[in-house]
């Protein structure tokens, strides 16, 4: 009786957890807004792309354990070296073949960034090699063209330490609606 209710248990406990986790490889999230503005959204494991654009030949587990130790100076330095490799390595290509700048790059803090390496750096000592299940970092920025239809349809080249990236890409409608009035037809492309 009692191994049935604690495999019960156990089991309700991996279902649940089973519907709480989201994709975990890398995606990004391209918005287009007044036509003329591209909002750029990246998810990443961040210490593994660090990992691979700052030390791509040690271990991972070795590139954490020496990162994490770091003073903090050395590290935010690091992380500066490791962004502008990462932003060198992202383009944005317009329609007429040009390159759109892309700008207002918004990063992880350097000090919430070294506490996840050293979480990781953890985890390997204490034997935890499974990386499936660590939180995405988010990456934000932002490229404008001032021609609509150059802006309309758009090439995304993602540096290698990214690897493989969900792309999901739209342009949202909005309407105002007035207290106890309904909206006009809000339709959803098929």
């Amino acid at each position: 009786m009692r191994i049935s209710a604690l495999v019960l248990v156990l089991f309700s406990a991996l279902s649940s957890n089973l519907h709480a986790h989201e994709l975990q490889a890398s995606r990004a999230t391209l918005v287009l807004r007044d036509n003329q503005h591209l909002a750029v959204t990246f998810f990443v494991d961040y210490p593994a792309v660090l990992h691979q654009a700052l030390a791509p030949q040690m271990l991972f587990h070795e590139f954490a354990l020496q990162h994490s130790a770091m003073p903090q100076n050395i590290f935010a330095a690091q992380l500066l070296l490791a962004q502008r490799k990462l932003q060198l390595g992202t383009r944005l290509v317009l329609r007429s073949g040009k390159t759109a700048p892309l700008t207002l790059w918004a990063w992880p803090d350097s000090a919430s960034t070294q506490k996840a390496l050293q979480q990781r750096a953890i985890e390997a000592v204490v034997g935890g090699t499974d990386h499936a299940h660590t939180p995405q970092s988010e990456i934000r920025a932002e490229a404008q063209s001032s021609d609509p239809k150059d802006i309309a349809a758009v090439t995304l080249q993602l540096p290698v330490e990214f690897k493989k990236t969900l792309v999901v890409f739209y342009q949202p409608k909005q309407v105002w609606v007035e207290p106890g009035k309904g909206s006009t037809g809000i339709r959803f492309s098929p």
